[in-house]
């Protein structure tokens, strides 16, 4: 390919640790996203505008706020401010008629308009368009990655599938996900074989934790404690310093 897509050398970093790298990419460009925006965005007014006009931060994203470091605090409260006085406005002026229709400001269980949730879309569509991109043009590594491991989700190896335009691509995509699911099943047959009381003297080995990943590949979830421990990066790096030294 003639220029490198955007993500490249992470969604590959990524992958060699058995993770999808669409939703690891997605978690981690919406948390940069609303750690800027409470950092060096909370003195804009528009952009306190454009937060308090969305209705703010869905749930899932509202729920990231309560563990950013003390510090962030501040920016929450000028942002949540000026979405309030929206709030005590409207119902402020509400009747039995306009209670009935309209979009409210703290209407945000459900928010097409969360501005994290929009910037994990297109976070979410830059790294397939990178995978199918990569694989129909054959690049060596992408391919490797994705018919030697494991580590795309299922809704993300469904999506792919989806739009996969040559059959090489579609085969490559459909094995990678068969591998994990044969793998898992596997594995979740032995966890519920130990789990019987007839068999409970045999300890749970790897498969101890079968049902976690089952979860996690079918949601695209991942425990937190998980999340914490990778940093994408330094492959992207390492190549570079290759490239530099000509090795």
């Amino acid at each position: 390919m003639s220029q490198t897509p955007a993500f490249y050398y992470d969604i590959l970093e990524i992958l060699s640790v058995g993770r999808c790298p669409v939703c690891e990419i997605q978690r981690r460009k919406s948390m940069n996203y609303i750690d800027h925006a409470l950092y060096a965005l909370v003195v804009d007014p528009q952009t306190q505008n454009r937060f308090a006009q969305a209705g703010g931060y869905c749930r899932r994203h509202g729920e990231m706020l309560f563990r950013i470091p003390w510090g962030s605090a501040l920016g929450v409260a000028i942002l949540h401010r000026r979405l309030l006085e929206d709030t005590a406005e409207e119902l402020q002026k509400a009747d039995r008629k306009t209670a009935a229709g309209g979009k409210k400001p703290w209407q945000r269980h459900v928010q097409p308009d969360c501005p994290a949730c929009t910037v994990e879309r297109e976070a979410e569509e830059g790294a397939l368009a990178a995978i199918l991109a990569t694989l129909k043009a054959k690049d060596e590594r992408m391919t490797g990655a994705v018919a030697g491991g494991k580590g795309m989700c299922l809704h993300h190896i469904d999506a792919a599938l989806s739009v996969a335009a040559d059959g090489e691509t579609f085969v490559l995509l459909r094995d990678h996900g068969l591998r994990t699911a044969r793998a898992l099943i596997d594995e979740l047959d032995e966890f519920i074989r130990k789990s019987d009381y007839r068999n409970t003297d045999e300890q749970q080995g790897l498969e101890g934790d079968s049902w976690i990943r089952a979860v996690s590949w079918v949601t695209g979830a991942v425990p937190e404690k998980e999340a914490k421990a990778f940093t994408p990066g330094s492959l992207k790096k390492r190549l570079r310093e290759e490239s530099s030294s000509g090795t």
